[in-house]
């Protein structure tokens, strides 16, 4: 409640109208239940569930017809998120996989509207907590696979396995830390997070496990430094401007010594070299593919098939079976291959809205919840130098990068209600 226009009536009492808003509403438990059931399934990119999948899709959309004033409003706001996926259903015109890459645009249409619907039937601590349930239950899922972590476990890729447990590690981090939960709760979550975490490392993903470093770091410093530090004027402020100019002032240091070989040396201790593992080869390969069709690209699902010569040759250099359907590793490329620059001007424009969008609800109400959703974001964005899941659809990384972004706009909004009359009396 803010207070306005007081009004002075004596030494001990001032009279005025304060605005009164609501925290937003909450949602039952069935529907909790239900949205951690499709946050489950989508930590599982397995045959098994798809038909569960589907049917939850189908929910979502049902939804949106019967809370259409509620839903289809922020859907106009949140249209950023939609002008890829409809380039991209359009793309069947020229895909030389037509069928196929119209079922993809479907797909690629409906990953948003899902998180917004669930956005606004929930508020952020609730699809946080869902999302924290819907990581324990696949932990528990995926430990018959221990012994096979190194080669991907239940997921078949061991770097898919490590990021899906760094995500399931955070939320329980996140929950752990934030004293608004009721205890048991906190308690649950604090009990898995080393449990994520050496499933993480089981699967010898260097990658990340340098963002596990991060992200814990930057939850436990938000939680006992950078709250707090609110609570002291300016101090906030003054701390970021420091950090930016310790920042740079490596940075300048770092690129003016000669030979520098500092990359060289980090990416050994991570157990890499400059190849990113080979990574560099497949974005050549890319490279090469892109500037046969620059503008529109080849079409969605137009690469990644068993009678494309130059698919199949990555499989073979990577050692995987004919047939295979990998990815380039890198986001970007994976656009500009299948939806060329057009495609990428879009996936740019969702990229900056999404992190603009994330970083100022942090800095109107920095909390556990917004600087939660505001360091898996930095992790998000980094990952898509290096992985291709923000291109895909129905996917932790999806989910959270979207939900950030318009968290606000849902069930966890503050609401106006009006003014009303208060009453402060001073004590002397």
């Amino acid at each position: 409640m803010n207070m306005v226009n007081p009004i002075k009536v004596s030494e001990e009492e001032v009279v005025g109208f304060g605005n009164l808003y609501s925290s937003g509403r909450s949602a039952p438990l069935w529907e909790q239940a239900i949205i951690t059931l499709w946050f489950f399934v989508t930590y599982l990119p397995l045959d098994g569930v798809a038909p569960i999948r589907y049917l939850l899709v189908a929910y979502f959309v049902g939804l949106t017809v019967m809370f259409y004033r509620e839903i289809l409003p922020v859907v106009f706001k949140c249209w950023p998120l939609f002008l890829l996926p409809i380039f991209g259903l359009f793309s069947f015109m020229w895909s030389p996989y037509p069928s196929e890459a119209l079922r993809s645009g479907v797909l690629m249409l409906l990953t948003p509207l899902t998180i917004i619907v669930i956005g606004v039937r929930l508020n952020t601590r609730q699809v946080l907590r869902c999302l924290m349930f819907a990581g324990m239950i696949t932990t528990i899922y995926i430990t018959p696979t221990l012994s096979d972590f190194a080669d991907g476990g239940a997921y078949g890729s061991k770097n898919l396995l490590a990021m899906q447990m760094l995500f399931a590690m955070l939320m329980s981090l996140v929950t752990a830390l934030n004293d608004k939960e009721p205890i048991w709760i906190r308690l649950l979550g604090l009990a898995f997070v080393p449990i994520c975490f050496v499933y993480q490392y089981l699967a010898h993903s260097a990658t990340s496990l340098v963002f596990a470093v991060v992200g814990i770091a930057g939850m436990i410093g938000v939680r006992y430094f950078w709250i707090s530090f609110g609570k002291i004027r300016h101090l906030r402020l003054s701390l970021a401007m420091f950090a930016a100019f310790v920042a740079l002032s490596s940075t300048m240091v770092v690129l003016s010594m000669p030979e520098n070989t500092l990359m060289n040396d980090f990416l050994g201790l991570l157990g890499k070299d400059s190849t990113f593992s080979g990574r560099a080869l497949i974005w050549r390969e890319a490279e090469l593919v892109s500037q046969e069709h620059p503008v529109m690209g080849l079409g969605l699902e137009g690469f990644w098939q068993y009678d494309v010569g130059a698919a199949q040759t990555i499989n073979e250099n990577d050692f995987k079976a004919f047939g295979t359907k990998l990815t380039f590793h890198n986001a970007y490329w994976e656009v500009r291959v299948h939806l060329g620059y057009v495609g990428l001007v879009l996936f740019m424009l969702i990229l900056g809205w999404c992190m603009k969008r994330t970083i100022m609800n942090w800095l109107k109400a920095p909390g556990m919840d917004s600087s939660a959703l505001l360091i898996t974001m930095v992790i998000i964005f980094t990952s898509t130098f290096t992985e291709s899941s923000l291109w895909s659809t129905f996917n932790t990384l999806v989910n959270l990068f979207y939900f950030g972004a318009m968290t606000t706009m849902g069930a966890g909004s503050r609401k106006f209600e009006g003014r009303v009359p208060v009453v402060i009396r001073h004590s002397t």
